[in-house]
């Protein structure tokens, strides 16, 4: 009670004086001396309090946001609302022109300025420094430096306090500069004048009869009543005892020189203990005897005694004048213990340490700039502040501290940083006592010092108990009060990990359970915890301390990495390598550097040669506290953190996982779940998955440090070193209790490859080797990616799903090897073209490659196989004619004259000599761009192919002068135009040129003993024949014999399904029944004629589904506003319409026999329900399932789907009959959980459940987002997307591209799919529906048409004999629909050219003709054009056969001879 009345009359008396000053400083002659000075007064007693709480020196928020209920904050907050008062106060009473303006006489503007800077120095916690010191306030600045160097005290002290807070902006100290580099030498003499006047500087030691003298904690002159009263009304008293003393006591100074006032201030100082000591108030006091002390004469063993108390903690004595005013005359009393903890900050009149405190706050900010360092040199800068930091003989914490923060700001320079190492600085910071403020602010040095190498090279060479001390020190820091004090420990460690020195002595003093503690008992990482009692600001400290901690973590492990990689190194060296020069050692007192490349090596040479069963005794630690399970709890929760650290966070903990991965007892971490609050339960692995997908943190290194956690667990070694037999370790315990869950290693990687699978980690890693953003890193990132899929693929289960997939069987991952992202990322893109080869020999089972399969692919690897075995034949003649053109080009007329004779050519010579040269310049299929270039298992021979410039004939540019049979030279010189000859290598005759720049090889004289040479006319012949075959298409094995003078082409293969142009081909062919069911189904459903129009018959809403009611005459469809419509199919009337749901109707289905109808909503109550169709009335409400449909044989059942659980329900009474949820969600967007046809099996989020047991079968990999997937009629398959899944086997059969983001609707007969794209969510919150729909053949999956009805399509019905199609469709985006419809379509018909313009300008009812043009062969051109590009296998090329449609021969039928017609009947390729 005393103390809430004590505040309520502080802010009452704060509220009148801030009232009076705007009633009267308007007035003349007005004096706002006093109301400064005890606005002043009272701030600086709740300062005191303030302080008394120990908050966090280095927190610099204002106070109310450290604690709200603090009363400094309060007031700080209430006066700075009143702006005109601080205005005045920054503009006005800081000048020293202000009374000569105002036009005042007789009173001293020191006076005034000294109050004004007094309160401006008691808000600085408060105040916003950047505002008031802005660049059109450098009048302030320059008035504060003049008074920092020449006036009257304290406004000398004060305005040095003020200008420190103005140096703290770096552009304010930067405009400053000059004056700067003459206030630093300045303020470093003044400071060392008052050290040398300081009480502790001049004092001797002499015995003291008191046993505990020794302990006291009063050093400074008592300036303020020193004594800490625990009574708020005493100590207010006390406060302004002490304030109206020493302002008696101020009014006698005068201006004088600085060396004048600063012995006026020594001597008032020493005034002031006189009269304190001859004081017998309750104003506690210090004795004259308690003012002289010296540590080193202190009793030695009861300094022992002390310190056997950890923490260690250095008391003070205990003046006889606190001992009447304390309840106790303890040692360990609060009283005696504040000024070595806590201290206090006199503000008025500045004591000599309240003096200093403010130089040195200004020197702080300067001691970071490179410029000054001579300064602090000269003026023995480090000699004053390890006197300020020895508190045991100061006594006063808050000096220390401000010494300490300077000492951290000159430590940023290596030179100065060595100096105070040589000069034992070290060993003097760790002899500060703790906990104290001065402690938290050896935290800040400790760190510093940590960033200059050179500096902890030199502690590392100290001896051991300094560096015991250090880690012991900075170990406790890790458990003081000050979040700062444990973020600047934690960071220390961080730095300083990579020194083995500081490594073996943090874990001597099992340091990692320490670390691990800090973070271990935050709130926001308790499962139980509320973290809503948290403010924001907490929450954010939280998040600070857990990403430093992260980063540490990092460090740690990576450090032990090297240590164990150096071991495994040097135990691998064989008896008679250890002879040889040994492996250079890593000094213990230098620093492990290693790059992220070389710590993936590192992580690679441990899985090669790190005993399975081995242990590793930080890994081991991590798991016994629990470390790898909180690594993971905090990569889920970073999903819903939001600061800048966050990315660094994830990425930290991340890299951390992938070095404990090394052990299994982590992968197998990875694979159990990890209980997340308020979640349901998930895995490690599919947290590391999202993190790789971008889902916690959208940052790209994020991403990659993702992808190494999870290459790192799939590419391990399927057999690891003792993975298989089981070794005896020394740390293993022969507990049965302590078996592994694992027999092998193969068993472990096999249930890491399933746990990934069942994680939908192919989809992931397919998605991420196809990224293209960010640029920079999308090259690194599809590397990372591909090589875990390599890893992956090696079980044979994702090997069989990933060679199903498009990326592989379209030539999309041969796309992706050609070029990188970003052309400068090339080194990356040469380790995604091996991982990619790798990943192909696993999918074509090819064993090793010659380096030439940049172009490899499924389809090519085929057609290579093929060329291998065709056998290349030529004309004779035809090469005999090449060499006579060859000779008479030359000239040899002779010669070739008597080739024609000898060989009698004279026939095959005139029937050539009409063609031009020009005829052997295929440079087209010399230098293709899409050519194979593969090794086959032809001779092994080299050859040049001719480019374009080359001469005419071939052989000229081969052989130079040389016949066949000679054994002579063969000189083969390669340059860029003239000759492409390359040197004779093995294995590599077909290898490309990989440099660009022309050389000349040219071999040494072969001897006529010699072998023949390799390279013969026959062999270049062949091998360019083969080359020709090469880049076909669809290569034949058996040629017919080739032509040298045409280039050589394949024929392609004819569609599958054609119709003959000859009538008698197509009647017999029908006759016979080649494939005319296929062929009448691609017809029936590639043809559609709109025959009837039902439109709403409001304005309000549009429909959204639509479906066919037994008996095909009427049609139900649902609106937007929640209704039900039936309308007549003949006449598009409505027939009834009732209300079913509040809102958007998204799925309506009625039984077989029209008595019940099911409708699903997008929310309220309910969101789905069962309806009576005769009374259309709810029969079964269902308030929570998102989709619902019937059974597929009785339809007695409904099955509801709510997310990722599926309910059964009885249709007759609504009871459940049975809950089916996934063990491992796939989490599909829209999952909709469906029977199979024989209603013994139902599929759910992508998992197969046994209906009758409800266990759980399979689970399907996911590959897509958004859908589960439908059974397929047959029983047999699985559509989900464009995935096809064989039931029996649970392989991928293939993949269908046209069904990719697709609503699957299979026709009553079975034989076609009708595929609708599904609502796409846009940017600005609208959703979009595409405007055509697809149908797809349901036996073989090729597409056979797409037809555009230029609306957007909500939903497609079919009737039961799939003869008519109901589409909704609607004008305009989602939000603005402006037209809505529900069309009827036949199916198996075409509108003629007349209907078409009648549906252009009228919508109304339509009917379709029969007429037999409808049937005419330019519609079956314009609606099957896509089928060849399907047929074709995706050629990129156009060729003659790509423009004909599937109902035309390949050539002119109509001229086929009788003879052949019998062929062409029976042909079916």
């Amino acid at each position: 009670m005393a103390e809430a009345a004590n505040n309520s009359s502080i802010m009452t008396e704060l509220t009148n004086l801030i009232r009076t000053w705007e009633d009267e400083h308007t007035q003349q002659n007005y004096d706002p001396v006093p109301t400064l000075t005890r606005l002043a007064e009272i701030i600086e007693v709740e300062t005191e309090n303030y302080l008394k709480m120990d908050p966090d020196p280095f927190d610099e928020r204002h106070p109310s946001r450290s604690d709200p209920e603090c009363k400094l904050g309060q007031i700080l907050k209430a006066l700075f609302r009143k702006d005109s008062f601080m205005n005045k106060l920054v503009n006005d009473y800081l000048r020293d022109t202000y009374y000569s303006r105002s036009g005042i006489t007789g009173k001293d503007v020191n006076q005034l300025n000294i109050a004004a800077c007094r309160l401006m120095l008691d808000v600085m916690p408060g105040l916003e420094t950047s505002v008031v010191f802005q660049p059109d306030m450098d009048s302030l600045i320059y008035r504060l430096i003049k008074w920092v160097t020449s006036s009257i005290e304290p406004l000398q002290s004060y305005a040095t306090g003020l200008l420190a807070a103005a140096m703290e902006i770096p552009e304010i100290a930067t405009r400053f500069r000059e004056q700067n580099s003459k206030l630093v030498p300045l303020l470093l003499q003044r400071l060392r004048r008052l050290r040398s006047s300081s009480e502790f500087a001049q004092h001797t030691m002499a015995n003291l009869a008191r046993p505990f003298a020794h302990l006291s904690s009063m050093r400074s002159p008592p300036y303020r009543g020193d004594g800490i009263i625990k009574t708020p009304l005493v100590y207010k008293w006390v406060r302004e005892n002490g304030i109206s003393n020493s302002a008696e006591s101020d009014t006698e100074q005068t201006s004088s020189k600085f060396e004048d006032i600063e012995d006026q201030e020594i001597d008032r100082g020493q005034k002031k203990r006189k009269i304190s000591a001859d004081s017998q108030t309750s104003t506690p006091s210090r004795s004259e005897n308690a003012e002289t002390s010296d540590s080193d004469q202190c009793p030695r063993r009861k300094r022992l005694k002390v310190d056997n108390n950890p923490p260690p903690v250095f008391l003070g004595d205990v003046s006889p004048q606190k001992a009447g005013v304390l309840l106790e005359t303890s040692n360990s009393s609060w009283a005696e213990l504040e000024s070595f903890m806590i201290g206090t900050v006199q503000i008025f009149p500045p004591t000599i340490a309240t003096r200093q405190i403010l130089i040195l706050r200004y020197l702080t900010p300067m001691g970071e700039y490179q410029e000054f360092l001579s300064h602090v040199f000269e003026n023995e800068a480090l000699e004053l502040i390890l006197c300020y930091v020895n508190v045991r003989v100061t006594k006063e914490a808050r000096l220390a501290f401000e010494a300490l923060k300077y000492l951290a700001a000159l430590l940023c320079h290596k030179k100065f940083s060595i100096e105070f190492i040589h000069c034992k600085g070290l060993e003097t910071l760790l002899e500060v006592p703790r906990p104290s403020i001065a402690a938290t602010g050896v935290s800040i040095c400790l760190y510093y010092l940590g960033y200059c190498e050179e500096a902890m090279e030199r502690v590392c060479l100290l001896p051991k108990f300094v560096v015991s001390s250090l880690v012991k020190y900075a170990l406790w820091l890790l458990e003081c009060s000050h979040d700062s004090g444990r973020c600047h420990a934690i960071m220390f460690f961080g730095l300083t990990f990579q020194f083995k020195v500081i490594l073996e002595e943090f874990d001597a003093q099992d340091g990692l359970r320490k670390l691990h503690n800090v973070i271990a008992t935050l709130p926001i990482l308790l499962p139980d915890s509320d973290t809503g009692q948290l403010n924001e600001d907490q929450e954010g400290a939280a998040r600070q301390i857990v990403r430093h901690v992260c980063v540490a973590y990092r460090r740690y492990l990576e450090a032990h990495l090297n240590v164990k990689v150096e071991l495994l190194r040097r135990s691998q060296l064989r008896p008679n390598e250890r002879l040889a020069p040994a492996l250079p050692s890593q000094p213990s007192y230098k620093a492990y550097k290693s790059s992220p490349e070389e710590i993936q090596q590192q992580i690679d040479m441990l899985f090669q040669n790190m005993p399975f069963r081995s242990h590793w005794a930080p890994i081991d630690q991590l798991l016994k506290l629990g470390g790898i399970t909180l690594l993971l709890k905090i990569i889920a929760f970073a999903y819903e953190w939001n600061y800048s650290g966050r990315a660094e966070t994830v990425r930290s903990a991340l890299d951390v996982l992938a070095i404990a991965c090394v052990m299994p007892k982590v992968q197998l971490l990875f694979c159990d779940r990890v209980d997340l609050p308020e979640e349901t339960l998930t895995v490690g692995l599919n947290i590391i998955l999202g993190a790789a997908e971008g889902e916690i943190v959208a940052d790209a290194d994020v991403q990659k440090s993702a992808l190494r956690v999870i290459g790192n667990c799939v590419c391990a070694p399927i057999n690891r070193v003792g993975g298989s037999v089981a070794r005896f370790s020394h740390n293993a315990t022969n507990s049965p209790n302590k078996k592994l869950k694992y027999k092998s290693s193969e068993d472990l990687i096999q249930k890491v490859w399933d746990c990934v699978r069942s994680n939908s980690g192919i989809m992931v890693l397919l998605q991420l080797m196809q990224i293209k953003t960010p640029i920079t890193d999308a090259d690194c990132i599809r590397t990372l990616a591909c090589k875990a899929l390599a890893g992956l693929a090696r079980s044979e289960t994702v090997r069989q799903i990933v060679s199903k997939l498009p990326l592989f069987t379209s030539g999309q991952l041969q796309n992706l090897m050609r070029d990188p992202i970003l052309q400068e990322k090339r080194q990356e893109h040469v380790m995604f073209q091996k991982y990619a080869l790798e990943l192909l020999e696993l999918l074509s089972g090819r064993g090793n490659h010659t380096g030439n399969e940049l172009e490899a692919s499924l389809a090519n690897i085929h057609r290579a196989n093929v060329v291998a075995q065709t056998k290349i034949q030529f004309n004779d003649r035809q090469l005999l004619q090449l060499i006579h053109q060859h000779l008479v080009q030359k000239g040899y007329t002779d010669t070739a004259g008597m080739l024609v004779k000898e060989a009698n050519l004279s026939g095959a010579i005139s029937s050539i000599s009409a063609q031009h040269p020009t005829k052997f310049r295929y440079s087209s299929m010399l230098t293709p761009s899409r050519g194979v270039r593969l090794s086959f298992s032809s001779p092994n021979i080299h050859r040049a192919l001719p480019s374009a410039s080359q001469s005419d004939s071939i052989s000229s540019s081969i052989v130079n002068g040389a016949t066949v049979s000679s054994p002579s030279t063969i000189k083969i010189i390669k340059k860029n135009q003239s000759a492409s000859i390359t040197q004779t290598i093995p294995n590599s005759r077909l290898q490309k040129q990989i440099s660009s720049e022309p050389h000349v090889w040219l071999p040494e004289d072969i001897s006529p003993s010699s072998e023949q040479p390799r390279v013969t006319l026959d062999s270049i012949i062949t091998e360019y024949l083969t080359n020709q075959h090469a880049l076909c298409k669809n290569p034949m094995a058996t040629c017919p014999q080739f032509n040298l003078f045409v280039p050589h082409k394949c024929p392609d293969p004819k569609p599958r399904i054609t119709t003959a142009n000859n009538y008698v081909i197509r009647c017999a062919r029908r006759a016979i029944g080649y494939q005319s069911k296929t062929m009448d189904r691609r017809f029936v459903h590639s043809r559609f004629c709109p025959v009837q129009t039902i439109r709403s018959t409001t304005d309000e809403g549009f429909f959204t589904c639509a479906k066919f009611m037994p008996g095909d005459h009427t049609v139900v469809v649902g609106d937007y506003n929640g209704e039900i419509h039936l309308f007549n199919l003949n006449t598009a009337n409505e027939n009834h319409m009732f209300s079913a749901h509040d809102n958007y109707i998204v799925h309506v289905e009625p039984n077989r026999t029209g008595e019940f109808l099911l409708t699903s909503s997008t929310w309220g109550k309910p969101v789905s329900a069962l309806w009576n169709m005769k009374t259309y009335e709810m029969k079964i409400p269902f308030n929570d399932e998102e989709y619902v449909e019937f059974s597929k044989v009785t339809q007695e059942k409904i099955i509801g789907t709510k997310g990722e659980t599926a309910t059964i329900y009885d249709g007759n009474t609504g009871n459940t009959i049975s809950q089916l949820t996934p063990s491992i969600s796939n989490q599909y967007t829209k999952n909709k959980a469906t029977f199979s046809y024989n209603d013994e099996l139902v599929l759910s989020d992508g998992v197969l459940f046994d209906v009758n047991s409800g266990k759980q079968i399979h689970k399907l990999d996911k590959l897509n987002q958004t859908q589960s997937g439908v059974f397929h009629p047959n029983g047999l398959e699985i559509v989900s997307n464009t995935e096809v899944w064989d039931i029996r086997t649970f392989h991928l059969l293939k993949t269908v591209p046209a069904l990719n983001q697709c609503s699957v609707i299979f026709s009553p007969v079975n034989t076609a799919i009708y595929a609708i794209s599904m609502e796409q969510e846009m940017d600005d919150g609208d959703s979009t529906f595409d405007s055509s729909f697809k149908t797809v053949d349901a036996i073989d999956y090729s597409s056979i048409t797409t037809f555009d009805v230029k609306k957007s399509i909500y939903d497609l019905a079919i009737n039961r004999y799939d003869t008519q199609i109901a589409i909704v469709e609607n004008q305009g985006m989602y939000n603005s629909v402006q037209e809505s419809v529900v069309r009827l379509y036949d199916v198996g018909r075409r509108r003629d050219d007349e209907d078409e313009q009648d549906e252009e300008e009228d919508d109304e009812d339509m009917g379709g003709s029969d007429d037999d043009n409808s049937d005419n062969d330019d519609g079956d051109n314009n609606d099957n054009n896509e089928n060849n590009d399907d047929d074709n296998n995706g050629d990129e090329d156009d060729n003659d056969t790509d423009s004909e449609s599937w109902t035309s021969l390949s050539g002119n039928d109509s001229s086929i001879g009788t003879d052949s017609l019998l062929g062409e009947l029976l042909f079916e390729y």
